[in-house]
């Protein structure tokens, strides 16, 4: 059901000192009301059409809380925030948002809900992602080995907002500001990342290049490297080369700094120079891993080396990083209290797209999740690193964010919005390309694309079909696939093409490996009690973050006709935890439209409570398989499909064909040889054809739940 975000003022009467909380924080009722006191806008107050929810989405946890406090911030005397608690019910009275800031809090998909008849339906998921939001857990739900934290951001899991307490309060003691580093940082925008071997030769040669240089330089009598290279031309190369390297020794050692001090990278041990070591100055594996760390702690999107954003927020006050980490998390937090979606990713190089209001104005459509993050950073004096800490360290009781929820004044969402919205799906392919990503030689040559795909949520209104959000997706490519002869080859694992539906839609949802998929990723090694064990790979199986299905996943089918029932292709839009295969030139998947698993997460959540939904609940079921790894004998047990909703009427999907690239204009039909890979003469299965181009669709895949991620 969709939350009321408007603002109003109810008519009824409420005890004394709620009533003046309430016209203090949000200036209801009070025509003459000091501006300073944060009050008084008439510009956000509900217009007559907006329509509000009858009974706006409360969580079961929430039942039963209407009278209990919830903080409200205002502008005290001298511009200082002052807190102020008032009854819930009657900040929602005043048409407030209430934004759980609670330890318990996660996203519609896990909470836990009711069915029809008002029976309790818990969600297995909801105390690993709990727990790993609160850094007590780890993927598997055991528990965290003491010290360990969980950086699960660009995983879809933001800290608690305990957690960012305990960062805040820590990095105001530990500064690892360093001007000097900033400065060596700050000279480059991305930093080589060669093979080991050609770092050492680097390494090893530099100071001879150094004092020819210098003594180039001393013999032309001129003061730096640039005159020389004006009065020595022929140097020019060499000082180029020499300044190049020069500048990213110095940005790497910044780096290294900045990695000791975060507890990323451990200092070097002149005791101990094994290569399983970092070796100073050197982007080695550590190095690299220190680096993995730190973009997963800051949800940046790069490769595990110093790339730009990564080098931005090296540069950057460790207190400035803890207040952007903050604020995405209060962004998730804001989205899901205001059941609002657009992010501005539909907007064009021509600005937002606009629509006719019932008035027959052009209206821009508005970026409801940074507008709304930054109304409710600034109203609870969050919106600067200072402040925010500020606000932690008022929250310093045995429990502080144990149950706290925040009543922020938020402006009206547009027309368009109602409990029940016609929504709709595009996805657009973008550039395809059928033929096999190496030639004849065997030589990788992965085609060029301009239009990548994408994912776009429409909402129909007065005729009109206004896109909410367009996000990158991913489409099938070629992926390794174990034939029935036990070797692997490559296979075109193609997207559907076409109308289909959206009916069902999975929490926590799990994937049964299909019989193709490649032995070796369904095992996996893990410490435990500080000894590495094998075990079944339930981190692809799912449910989890790390799974084939991310998340939450939404089922693409062709709906059946009369009785029949719906075919399932396999085809799914779904988190991942993949998140350079939507974002690298490179990246596909194995048919499935990847999501990173936060936005996957707002999408469903929006989908649920703006359409009718039917709560199934946990889709309970026993699973089985024995497989043989390596002279071990594995068994998969399976209990849970994933905790289900039922979409009626479903979400209409379009899956657009996209610009066919190339020579080949049908998929590829059979098994390819893998590149450098030598096979006996006699291994290819007579039933699979090798190397062949079909003129027929692509053919239909496994049952439900053995579709391709």
């Amino acid at each position: 059901m969709a939350r009321g975000t408007g603002i109003f003022c109810g008519r009824r009467f409420f005890r004394a000192l709620s009533v003046a909380a309430l016209l203090l924080a949000f200036g209801c009722g009070n025509d003459r009301q000091d501006p300073a006191a944060g009050g008084g806008d008439e510009s956000v107050k509900a217009p007559s059409g907006e329509k509000l929810a009858e009974k706006p989405h409360v969580p079961v946890r929430d039942e039963g809380r209407e009278s209990e406090p919830v903080l409200t911030v205002v502008d005290g005397a001298g511009g200082e925030k002052e807190e102020r608690w008032v009854p819930a019910d009657d900040a929602l009275a005043e048409g407030a948002t209430l934004v759980d800031f609670s330890d318990e809090w996660t996203p519609y998909i896990f909470e836990e809900q009711r069915d029809a008849s008002g029976k309790l339906l818990p969600n297995r998921y909801r105390r690993v992602f709990i727990g790993l939001a609160n850094d007590q857990l780890d993927g598997d739900g055991e528990p965290l080995e003491p010290g360990e934290k969980n950086y699960l951001e660009l995983y879809g899991i933001f800290p608690s907002f305990s957690v960012l307490r305990a960062r805040f309060l820590e990095d105001e003691t530990r500064t690892c500001d360093d001007p000097e580093g900033v400065a060596a940082l700050t000279a480059v925008k991305s930093v080589a990342f060669p093979s080991l071997a050609q770092q050492r030769r680097d390494a090893a040669r530099q100071p001879k290049i150094e004092r020819e240089l210098e003594s180039a330089r001393v013999q032309a009598n001129v003061a730096s490297l640039a005159e020389l290279a004006e009065k020595k031309p022929a140097l020019a190369n060499k000082i180029k080369e020499y300044e190049r390297w020069s500048s990213a020794t110095k940005a790497v050692a910044a780096a290294e700094r900045r990695l000791i001090c975060e507890g990323f990278l451990k200092p070097p041990d002149p005791a101990n120079k094994s290569r399983s070591k970092h070796q100073p100055g050197m982007q080695d594996p550590p190095f690299s891993t220190a680096i993995r760390h730190f973009q997963q702690k800051h949800m940046i999107y790069e490769g595990h080396a110093l790339r730009p954003r990564t080098i931005q927020a090296l540069a950057r006050p460790t207190l400035a990083n803890d207040h952007e980490a903050l604020l995405r998390a209060l962004r998730e937090r804001v989205i899901a209290a205001a059941d609002v979606l657009e992010d501005g990713s539909a907007d064009t190089k021509n600005g937002p797209p606009t629509y006719l209001n019932k008035d027959g104005e052009r209206v821009p459509m508005r970026n409801l999740a940074e507008e709304y993050t930054a109304a409710a950073a600034a109203q609870l004096g969050l919106d600067t690193p200072e402040r925010a800490l500020t606000f932690f360290k008022r929250r310093d009781g045995k429990n502080p964010f144990g149950r706290l929820r925040a009543a922020v004044k938020l402006a009206p969402r547009p027309e368009y919005y109602s409990q029940h919205m016609e929504l709709s799906i595009v996805i657009d392919r973008g550039d395809v390309w059928y033929e096999p990503p190496f030639d004849d030689k065997d030589k990788w040559r992965w085609p060029a694309r301009q239009k990548y795909p994408t994912l776009t949520l429409y909402t129909d209104y007065q005729g009109q079909k206004l896109p909410l959000v367009r996000w990158r997706t991913t489409i099938g490519g070629w992926r390794a696939e174990q034939a029935s002869n036990g070797y692997e080859y490559y296979k075109y694992k193609g997207s559907d093409v076409g109308p289909r539906v959206m009916r069902k839609i999975s929490s926590g949802p799990v994937w049964i490996a299909p019989e193709t998929e490649p032995i070796r990723s369904l095992v996996k090694a893990k410490k435990v009690n500080g000894r590495w064990q094998s075990g079944v790979n339930y981190d692809a199986l799912g449910p989890g973050y790390l799974s084939a299905y991310g998340v939450v996943a939404g089922y693409f089918v062709i709906p059946g006709q009369g009785d029949a029932p719906d075919v399932d292709r396999g085809i799914r839009a779904h988190g991942s935890s993949d998140y350079l295969s939507m974002y690298s030139a490179n990246g596909y998947s194995h048919g499935c439209h990847r999501l990173p698993n936060h936005l996957a997460i707002r999408l469903y959540d929006f989908i649920l409570q703006h359409r009718n939904t039917i709560v199934k609940g946990d889709s309970a079921m026993d699973f089985a398989r024995q497989f043989l790894y390596q002279d071990h004998v594995y068994e998969m047990r399976i209990p849970s499909r994933g905790f289900e909703f039922e979409l009626d009427p479903p979400v209409a999907v379009n899956v657009l064909e996209g610009n066919i690239k190339g020579t080949i204009k049908r998929p590829v039909e059979g098994l390819v040889p893998k590149p450098g890979v030598r096979y006996p003469p006699t291994v290819v299965p007579p039933e699979e054809e090798v190397d062949t181009v079909s003129t027929a669709t692509q053919p239909a895949r496994a049952a439900v739940d053995r579709g391709s991620p």
